[in-house]
């Protein structure tokens, strides 16, 4: 089966690319080079009509991961966050169309939630999203399913619940607290602290990705760890103890921290039963593992 993965060389592509390269004949597609050396690679941009065509070209399924992410870059830059994440995602659906791929598997996210009004939050929830990122995922679900209906070709929705792991940004919180405890640097928490996340190791959330490839057809879930939720004030003493460090947890107030409390979103956390059961989806690894193994990762 041969497999392109859209932003593949990026945090969750990298590892997926680890899971699947021996499994598959696997191609990334992104506008960096992959870490992966000897990965098949071909790069360009999702908004590239020409590049699209030949990468997506003699593929069985696309795996679409690429997208301009995290809350503040999206926020700060809502054109471009809107035309990757659905001028692009309508693009490559119209070359799957063209290439006559069998299923796309979209990556999409909490954030089409919004502030959720049931906790833990299953897929039946209505969407509203809050921030600019958050309706782009919705607007590209959408896509997926309307091409999917139209065209009759399988999908897979996957919406991920606060991905965690080795090689994520420093804008991200774990990984923020994570490297500024290694270096007795203060902890710093927006707001009060008292945001709920569930956090989820990478490997997981690739593991749900690869069971879709066979499984899922015409189905969206929450991909996500739903065993541990825990405040961002806690998350930061965590860390704090399981790294031994000696930082300083601060609180800064939002309105002197250049954060928008408007796309603060206080709980998240999933409600996971659809993917157990249709899936046979299962997270594994627990949040010290995931500080553990971030913490290492810096370390080297």
């Amino acid at each position: 089966m041969k497999i392109l993965i859209t932003g593949g060389s990026g945090f969750i592509g990298t590892r997926l690319y680890k899971l699947l390269k021996d499994k598959f004949q696997v191609t990334i597609f992104d506008k960096c080079q992959p870490v992966e050396s000897e990965a098949n690679f071909i790069s360009g941009s999702i908004l590239d009509d020409q590049k699209l065509s030949e990468s997506i070209q003699g593929k069985d399924i696309v795996i679409h991961l690429a997208a301009a992410v995290g809350v503040k870059n999206t926020e700060d830059n809502p054109i471009d966050t809107l035309d990757t994440n659905i001028i692009g995602t309508k693009k490559i659906l119209e070359n799957c169309v063209k290439h006559k791929i069998k299923k796309i598997i979209f990556a999409s996210s909490s954030e089409i939630y919004g502030e959720p009004k049931k906790i833990p939050t299953d897929e039946s929830q209505t969407p509203i999203p809050i921030t600019t990122y958050g309706i782009s995922k919705l607007a590209g679900e959408e896509y997926v399913r309307l091409f999917a209906k139209t065209y009759d070709f399988k999908y897979s929705i996957l919406r991920f619940f606060n991905a965690v792991g080795p090689g994520q940004s420093l804008q991200f919180v774990l990984s923020e607290f994570i490297n500024n405890a290694l270096n007795d640097k203060p902890l710093a928490i927006h707001g009060t602290g008292l945001q709920i996340r569930a956090f989820c190791y990478v490997d997981d959330i690739c593991q749900g990705i690869e069971n879709s490839i066979s499984k899922g057809n015409n189905e969206l879930f929450n991909i996500g760890n739903d065993s541990e939720p825990i405040s961002i004030e806690n998350l930061a003493k965590k860390v704090k103890n399981v790294l031994n460090s000696k930082s300083e947890i601060k609180f800064i107030p939002f309105n002197a921290s250049g954060r928008n409390r408007e796309v603060e979103i206080l709980s998240r956390v999933p409600n996971i039963n659809k993917a157990k059961k249709l899936l046979s989806y299962e997270p594994k690894f627990d949040l010290e593992h995931s500080i553990r193994s971030i913490s290492a990762f810096m370390k080297d």
